[in-house]
């Protein structure tokens, strides 16, 4: 039960300066940051890895299908800003509900190439025609601890983020498409990991 103290009850003009929304539905949350989940002190066993996504959009709504697929620990290099009202309607709450860590690009090689000693198989996802060895994802074994690494939505992963990668996996589909949305391909790859964990239906 909330704590009354807490509750306030504002006149619709207050609600209506307070609120980024057109017609907001009754109900604003403040949350301070440091009431932001924190990552857990043992290291990730399933990490989203986002390059300089620039959609907010696109942030919630990944963001949204990394809490359904289980992700850990969500590690944005720059990009759109997580707390933003875009990204936090698209996320439908779940941005407030994963530990995120935003960091500068150049930091992210470091990031990932820990994580790589530490055992962690690190995902590029990559178009069909990629010049480079790469599996359907479903062939990938999703229960190892794992970083999945997307790209910018315009100029893709960087060249330096996918050198460090040991896997690549694909999305095989009609050539009438140069590439999936990334919200939309994301799905399909992260909901992989559960899949494989409880297995095919009726096997």
């Amino acid at each position: 039960m909330p704590d009354p103290g807490r509750l306030r009850i504002a006149s619709p003009e207050v609600l209506a300066a307070a609120a980024t929304t057109g017609h907001p539905d009754g109900v604003l949350l403040t949350l301070a940051a440091d009431d932001l989940p924190a990552p857990a002190a043992t290291p990730p066993d399933f990490v989203l890895v986002l390059d300089r996504l620039q959609d907010p959009g696109n942030l919630g709504t990944l963001l949204r299908t990394a809490l359904a697929a289980g992700v850990e620990q969500v590690w944005l290099a720059e990009g759109a800003d997580p707390m933003q009202p875009k990204v936090l309607r698209a996320s439908s709450g779940a941005a407030l509900a994963l530990p995120i860590e935003r960091m500068a690009a150049t930091d992210l090689p470091g990031r990932l190439a820990a994580a790589r000693e530490r055992g962690m198989q690190l995902v590029a996802a990559v178009v069909p025609e990629a010049a480079v060895a790469a599996q359907p994802y479903w062939e990938l074994d999703w229960g190892r601890p794992t970083a999945l690494l997307l790209g910018n939505e315009g100029a893709g992963l960087a060249p330096e983020l996918a050198e460090l990668a040991d896997r690549r996996v694909t999305i095989p589909h009609s050539p009438a498409v140069e590439s999936l949305n990334v919200a939309a391909a994301a799905a399909l790859l992260l909901l992989e990991r559960p899949r494989q964990a409880h297995g095919r239906p009726g096997a």
